[in-house]
C-alpha cells in the first residue's frame, strides 16, 4: 500500500553509493538533495570529504547534479565551486524540477539515481518520475521548521519498508 513511498535502498550515508554500485544497476547520474543528506542546512558550501567523493564518482564516468526545493541562492552557492548542474525550488515531489533537470542533462530516468534524506519529498520526487531512489538517513538530526513536522511519519514509514524487506532501521 504504501509502496510508492519506499525508497529502492535505505542507506546511512551518500559515501555507501559507489561508482561501481551505480554502474551494476546501470545509473551513470547521481542526483543529490542538498541539505541534511550531503550537509546540514546550516553549512553552505561542500565539505572536503564531498568534494572528493564527488571527485570520485566523476572520474569513474558518474554524473553529479542537484536537485533542490532550496531557493537559487543555497544550491547555487553549494554548488558553484565544483561546476555541478542544478535545478533550485524543484518542487519535490512534483515531478517538474525532475524533469527539467534530466533534460539540462540530456539523461533518462532509467540512468539516474537520487539520493535524499526525505521520503515526502526526494524518494517519491525520484519514484514517481522513474529514477532509482536511495533514502539517505538524514546527516543531522535537527531540521527546518518545514520539515520538522513531517519525520515522526516518515519514521513509521521507513520502519514498516525495514520490516517488509528485513532490514534493520538507521
Amino acid at each position: 500500500m504504501l509502496e510508492f513511498l519506499y525508497p529502492k535502498e535505505y542507506l546511512p550515508s551518500v559515501f555507501c553509493i559507489t561508482a561501481d554500485k551505480l554502474k551494476k544497476l546501470g545509473i551513470n547520474t547521481l542526483i543529490f538533495d542538498i541539505d541534511n543528506t550531503l550537509v546540514p542546512y546550516w553549512i553552505k558550501v561542500p565539505t572536503a570529504e564531498l568534494e572528493k567523493y564527488f571527485t570520485a564518482l566523476r572520474e569513474n564516468g558518474i554524473t553529479v547534479s542537484v536537485l533542490s526545493n532550496s531557493r537559487e541562492q543555497r544550491s547555487k552557492v553549494f554548488c558553484a565551486g565544483l561546476d555541478i548542474p542544478y535545478v533550485y525550488r524543484a518542487g519535490k515531489p512534483g515531478i517538474s524540477g525532475m524533469k527539467r533537470l534530466l533534460e539540462k542533462l540530456g539523461k533518462t530516468p532509467r540512468e539516474c539515481a537520487i539520493a535524499g534524506d526525505q521520503i515526502f519529498t526526494d524518494v517519491w520526487a525520484g519514484n514517481r518520475s522513474g529514477v532509482y531512489s536511495f533514502l539517505i538517513k538524514q546527516v543531522d538530526p535537527k531540521d527546518e521548521l518545514i520539515t520538522a513536522p513531517k519525520r515522526p511519519l516518515e519514521r513509521l514509514i521507513v520502519r514498516l519498508y525495514c520490516k517488509k524487506y528485513g532490514k534493520e532501521v538507521l
